[in-house]
């Protein structure tokens, strides 16, 4: 629900609230109105027929339209010198129905006699008056609930105007592009204050984004040149004559280099990713990426001995950048291959829902959630550098891919979700498997179902 219908609601339930209470206090005080206004005519008439009757002259039946009573007093004791007040509601029969009497009895005494003078007239009952004070009541409800809100709808279009633009303007931003924020003017001081914040925000981040982008190019420029002039130091070194002792040390450099340029590749990539410099809007046929992925790394699954069973399905077709579909496979299979046993198993399952891979190996020293962070790894193999779940991840969270890694019964699990809205159900499928020793024939021959 948006602002303005919030502040609608609202005001309509503070009229709701408040409309009541002043339409009792409103009904009170039109009844004590009507009542005295009623009252003090009767006692006028009352008083006028009293003064007729002192002056010795006879009382008409009525006066001034009112009906008058006018009887010798025959009560006992002391004569009332206040006129008495005496209110009746009638019942609802008869022409007098939905009505109320008031009947004033005022006591003179003129030539020796005592009058008792009555005069009576009939006022609207409770019930009466209530029910129109509800019906208003309702009408002015509802009077004020469409003006409410074609009001709103009015100030949303027009005063509002600034603020709705500024929102898509924030939304449809892009930092990449480096272009300035634009806002329309206003005079609302609030959403002055609004646009001055969001423009200094914005022109923050595209300052802070250009730095971070030159320091990640720089950074990747400069550290390239230095390790290809020690690797090349070092493999004309190792053709001088050298002993066994100097050769290993110069095999530990190599390796040493060698993971750097890894770690370095891998933190520029992982800048990129954040950066969000690999969109696209294109579908890529992930199981073609999936089949060359294999084949490149069938050596590596031979040398371990290792026996693949894949299960495809065809035409799996998904919305991720070519380059990234292919790291991604790339970290996955090799982090199954080198955390691989001897003779193990590696298994594949891609389907239009999900690609998930599973391997066998040893169980993991920390918790599988936390092997997704940088630097992170287990301890069963020395050659890792810790950011190639993290570059996975990474991946995912740009695609809006949901990941999971578990292990269980001696095998590790990694599942790659294409729709984040899907039910994340376990699926098994049915296999079959490629021998290692066939694993040789994978490029020329195998003939893969996509």
């Amino acid at each position: 629900m948006n602002l303005l219908n919030k502040i609608s609601i609202w005001f309509i339930a503070i009229v709701l609230l408040v409309t009541p209470l002043s339409m009792y206090i409103s009904y009170s005080n039109i009844k004590k109105r009507l009542d005295n206004v009623e009252i003090e005519r009767l006692r006028s008439v009352n008083n006028y027929v009293a003064a007729q009757l002192k002056r010795g002259e006879t009382p008409e039946k009525t006066s001034q339209g009112l009906p008058i009573s006018i009887k010798p007093y025959t009560g006992s004791g002391i004569i009332p010198t206040n006129p008495e007040i005496i209110h009746t509601c009638l019942d609802n029969n008869g022409p007098s129905r939905n009505e109320c009497k008031i009947q004033i009895n005022t006591f003179v005494t003129a030539a020796n006699k005592t009058y008792k003078i009555s005069s009576y007239s009939y006022i609207t009952s409770t019930e009466q008056i209530m029910k129109g004070m509800l019906t208003a009541l309702l009408l002015k409800v509802l009077l004020i609930t469409a003006i409410v809100f074609i009001t709103a709808r009015v100030l949303s279009r027009y005063i509002l105007k600034p603020f709705h633009h500024a929102i898509d303007n924030i939304h449809h931003f892009n930092i990449q592009k480096r272009e300035p924020l634009q806002l329309l003017s206003t005079s609302t001081n609030e959403f002055k204050k609004l646009n001055e914040f969001l423009r200094l925000m914005t022109d923050k981040a595209i300052e802070d984004y250009t730095s971070v982008k030159e320091f990640s190019e720089n950074a990747s420029h400069e550290v390239q040149t230095p390790l290809a002039i020690i690797q090349s130091k070092v493999e004309l070194l190792a053709e001088t004559e050298i002993n066994a002792k100097q050769a290993a040390l110069l095999t530990d450099i190599q390796n040493s280099i060698d993971k750097l340029t890894r770690i370095n590749r891998s933190l520029i990539l992982l800048t990129k990713l954040n950066n969000q410099e690999f969109l696209t809007h294109e579908k890529l046929k992930f199981c073609r990426v999936e089949k060359e992925t294999i084949h490149a790394y069938s050596d590596h699954i031979a040398l371990k001995n290792i026996t693949l069973n894949r299960h495809c399905e065809k035409d799996v077709y998904i919305k991720i950048h070519p380059a990234l579909a292919e790291i991604l496979l790339n970290n996955l299979l090799s982090n199954a291959i080198r955390h691989n046993v001897k003779n193990g198993n590696i298994e594949i399952s891609l389907t239009h829902k999900f690609f998930r891979i599973s391997n066998t190996g040893l169980p993991p020293d920390i918790p599988t959630q936390e092997l997704f962070k940088r630097f992170k790894k287990s301890n069963q193999s020395t050659e890792s550098i810790g950011l190639g779940l993290s570059i996975v991840k990474q991946i995912c969270e740009v695609n809006t891919f949901p990941v999971h890694y578990d292990f269980s019964d001696g095998w590790h699990c990694i599942t790659v979700y294409f729709d984040s809205s899907e039910n994340h159900s376990l699926f098994t499928p049915t296999p079959y498997s490629i021998p290692a020793q066939e694993i040789e024939n994978i490029k020329p021959s195998l003939n893969f179902a996509e």
